[in-house]
């Protein structure tokens, strides 16, 4: 079964991403998510939380794409390897776009087909 969550999770959250369907994205979630992030302090919940924080991020990086480089899953729980890759949008003053290339992992529970628990780790610094 989790073979199955992670095949539809892995090609519905990357378009829907990168096409910033936001709705698409948000109906991949769970509506009492709990969600823990280096973006946010302490644990988020619902889905909300999590469609706004990466909306913010593609806001700021309008060129952004995420690919799911690979994952595996056992019982209801998957990992995920992602590469997000984007160029800062530019404000008047700024001497030039900052670019960037980092990967990144989820962690994640699945329940009845959508993620009920998510937890992310990457390199701040590095982003």
């Amino acid at each position: 079964m989790i073979d199955e969550y992670l095949d539809h999770f892995n090609t519905e959250a990357a378009q829907a991403i990168n096409e910033g369907d936001w709705d698409a994205y948000g109906d991949l979630f769970s509506e009492d998510l709990v969600m823990q992030t280096p973006s946010l302090p302490g644990i988020s919940k619902g889905r909300e939380a999590r469609v706004a924080l990466v909306k913010g991020i593609m806001d700021a990086f309008p060129d952004g794409n995420v690919e799911m480089v690979r994952s595996f899953g056992q019982g209801d729980w998957a990992c995920l390897e992602v590469r997000f890759t984007g160029t800062a949008a530019v404000s008047d003053g700024e001497e030039a776009p900052v670019t960037v290339d980092f990967p990144y992992c989820i962690v994640m529970r699945f329940e009845d087909g959508k993620v009920a628990e998510l937890n992310e780790y990457y390199d701040q610094l590095g982003m």
